[in-house]
């Protein structure tokens, strides 16, 4: 995650990752690690979306809400 976001999440998880006690090579592997949880999470409500939007547009009319 880019610096800009991080300062913007900062009342969350970055900003208790600035304040825990350890190294500067351990915190930037926990930024690493929590930037790429980010980014599966990010694919996977995308093809959430995507399989959601298919599914309404093979519905059958009578089906719709």
């Amino acid at each position: 995650m880019r610096n800009a976001n991080q300062k913007g999440l900062n009342s969350g998880i970055y900003a208790r990752l600035e304040s825990v006690q350890m190294s500067e090579a351990d915190r930037q592997d926990a930024v690493k690690a929590l930037h790429q949880a980010e980014q599966i999470a990010e694919v996977f409500l995308w093809v959430k979306e995507k399989f959601a939007n298919i599914g309404h547009s093979f519905m059958k009319p009578s089906l719709k809400h």
